[in-house]
């Protein structure tokens, strides 16, 4: 279903959405390990005594908690770690999601903190690459009542594979794996599937004139495969035809075997499919661009960041994606966008800001339903269903018993003179 209605081609004009999204730059986060909100790295943390194994059940899902947790909530403090994977692809994003991450446990932690006058700290670390039982062992040392897992999707889904084998309680800003909470009991998605994302996205493509589309995949990203295969699906089920299909590396791309095959399609494809986060989404564009192809670019939720538009170029121009909301219009969001540049001095630019601070409030929703920040309270507040008033994105409700994707708006973009114009929100 279309709620927001956009208009053909070069004047698209947004009859109902909820702000737009800017430009500009980004920076570097902070070291690998730091309190964002009066907390402390691993190096300054003491190993806390606990069972071995999760500590508490609800229904048939075991919750680690333990008395370092139990202690550190009596004592006015929940702890939340935040993975940043070591630089790559993901770079950017997961810096924007622990950067909203950031301001909303500030204004969070500013107005009393949580049921009980519990403060949030937000602790920053890398956990790439640790065996379940290393996991474990960091995040008790931290006395860690959640954590929130990257956008990085192999760092992801791997990191959920580990947590899982002792019920830690986690959230996932990103989406790209909608079956993911059936295997893992305590992984609960943030942003909308990326199933979802398919669907709303091709029916968009469908109502105005994307029907025929030539995919560019790439192996090596469990991403690009991911999502790839989602579009893929839906395309075929919204009747859009797949012209044909490439997959091309990640490190040494041969755009000119890539163009030659594009070319070779007649009539040509109205529109070229792409998974790829950027900078590769635009180094394809500009790639494809330097041996004649000038299709518009069609992409995924990866694409809503500053350095998609750093690069963009003419190459670019007309790019529309899928992405994870718009800023809102309210009092609220304006204070999140206001807290955002003062503590970054830069615009909360794209969805992923917002995803990082939408994640905190996800926490404080499920916590106030319980009355309770213990991890088996948060567990059985989430399982029972919520639904939660959108600030810096739209809102999103999870259906007790569901699959733990959270039921939600995709909303559409396009790039435009060097910046994202909105351009419409569908429901899949």
């Amino acid at each position: 279903m279309l709620v927001a209605v956009a208009v053909a081609a070069g004047a698209v004009a947004l009859v109902e959405s909820h702000g737009g999204h800017g430009s500009g730059g980004s920076a570097r986060a902070g070291a690998d390990q730091k309190a964002v909100s009066g907390g402390h790295g691993v190096a300054g943390g003491s190993a806390a005594p606990g069972p071995a194994r999760p500590s508490s059940e609800t229904g048939h899902v075991s919750v680690a908690g333990g008395p370092a947790v139990t202690r550190s909530l009596e004592h006015g403090s929940m702890v939340v770690v935040i993975d940043e994977p070591s630089p790559g692809l993901f770079e950017e994003q997961n810096r924007s999601i622990a950067q909203g991450a950031t301001v909303a446990v500030e204004e969070l932690n500013t107005a009393g903190g949580l049921a009980g006058h519990i403060r949030i700290k937000l602790i920053r670390q890398r956990l790439d690459g640790l065996s379940a039982t290393a996991l474990e062992g960091r995040l008790r040392s931290e006395a860690a009542a959640v954590l929130i897992l990257p956008c990085d999707t192999d760092s992801q889904l791997s990191l959920a594979a580990e947590a899982s084998q002792y019920g830690v309680l986690m959230l996932a800003p990103c989406n790209p794996e909608a079956s993911a909470g059936g295997r893992y009991a305590t992984y609960w998605p943030v942003g909308t599937a990326a199933t979802d994302e398919a669907a709303g996205f091709t029916s968009f493509m469908y109502t105005f004139g994307y029907r025929d589309v030539f995919a560019v995949t790439a192996s090596g990203s469990r991403y690009v495969e991911l999502l790839s295969s989602d579009f893929l699906s839906a395309a075929k089920a919204r009747g859009i035809e797949l012209d044909g299909s490439a997959s091309i590396s990640l490190t040494a791309p041969n755009y000119s075997e890539l163009a030659q095959a594009i070319r070779a399609v007649h009539p040509r494809p109205s529109a070229i499919y792409t998974a790829l986060p950027p900078p590769l989404v635009n180094r394809l564009a500009s790639g494809l661009a330097a041996q004649g192809v000038h299709t518009i670019v069609l992409g995924s939720s990866a694409m809503d960041t500053p350095s998609t538009l750093a690069s963009a170029g003419k190459a670019m121009e007309n790019a529309t994606f899928a992405s994870y909301g718009f800023p809102r219009v309210s009092a609220s969001a304006r204070r999140f966008a206001s807290d955002y540049r003062r503590q970054f001095r830069r615009e909360p630019v794209g969805s992923f800001p917002g995803l990082g601070f939408e994640t905190i409030r996800l926490l404080e929703g499920a916590v106030r339903k319980a009355g309770s920040a213990e991890p088996s309270a948060i567990q059985q507040a989430l399982s029972g269903g919520l639904s939660l008033s959108g600030v810096a994105l739209a809102e999103r409700a999870y259906t007790s018993g569901g699959d733990h994707n959270p039921a939600g708006e995709v909303a559409i973009s396009k790039i435009a003179s060097g910046s994202f114009l909105p351009l419409q929100v569908t429901a899949p």
